[in-house]
């Protein structure tokens, strides 16, 4: 059953819907579905339908669902690389089921947002999060905020386990991460190309974050925070588990 992403605030059961310019041409002229086709939607904050194609670009909802919230709610605060990176970032971050993506010009960072360009880029963006949820039926869709430093940021993020990572750090991640137990919230810091300065490092620790390091291989910026992510998902979050068990985290909703 094919999936699309449909921006709404609410939908029950029973409901007449109408869809959005763009989705429609993407429906029934690219894809050429027929009204009378089943397909599922989401508004990306949680709540799932199977709807039913009608004519004339409406659609009518006939099963609602709710996700409940992961396990484990993952924030990657990433130095800002350049922009095909950060798009690799926000795609393969979003199917490994990250919750929030706090961009953040640091010290090193090549790549920097001029105020005019900021709007039309943050869409762009935006929408690479929405096709990648899509895809990998994530239907709570993930946050996406931008700092231009890296205090800010430290200050806004709360989370239970904080942890940075840093070459020099002597600190293996295996020390610092236990399945024994169980956190409601990580969140991690990865620097841009070039790594982290030692300043920002400093700082962060003063916010109540471990550095520690994933090993002797240098890891890509965009693969660093892809690769503690899905450590994060195995150890907390739903990677772990099977479709049986992915089955409990649905709720049918009445009415």
């Amino acid at each position: 059953m094919r999936c699309f992403y449909l921006s709404a605030d609410h939908f029950s059961n029973g409901d007449e819907l109408s869809l959005p310019s763009t989705l429609q041409q993407h429906i029934l002229r690219v894809l050429r579905l027929e009204p009378g086709t089943e397909i599922r939607i989401f508004n990306g904050f949680g709540l799932v339908a199977e709807a039913v194609l009608q004519p004339a670009g409406m659609l009518r909802v006939v099963n609602v669902w709710e996700q409940a919230a992961p396990p484990c709610q993952l924030t990657l605060i990433q130095g800002l690389p350049k922009g095909d990176k950060l798009e690799l970032i926000l795609q393969k971050g979003t199917e490994l089921g990250v919750n929030r993506f706090v961009l953040v010009e640091m010290e090193r960072s090549v790549s920097q947002i001029k105020s005019g360009r900021q709007e039309k880029r943050v869409q762009r963006w935006q929408k690479i999060i929405e096709e990648a949820a899509r895809q990998a039926r994530q239907y709570l869709l993930p946050e996406l905020q931008l700092y231009p430093s890296l205090d800010p940021a430290l200050q806004d993020v709360r989370a239970d386990k904080k942890l940075v990572l840093w070459e020099e750090s002597q600190r293996p991640l295996k020390d610092t991460l236990t399945q024994s137990q169980q956190y409601e919230s990580v969140a991690v810091i990865v620097g841009p190309e070039g790594g982290l300065a030692a300043p920002e490092v400093e700082l962060a620790g003063r916010h109540g974050y471990q550095e520690v390091s994933l090993g002797s291989r240098i890891l890509r910026t965009e693969t660093a925070g892809l690769a503690i992510m899905s450590i994060l998902q195995y150890l907390y979050g739903d990677l772990a588990f099977g479709q049986e068990s992915m089955n409990n985290v649905f709720v049918q909703r009445k009415g």
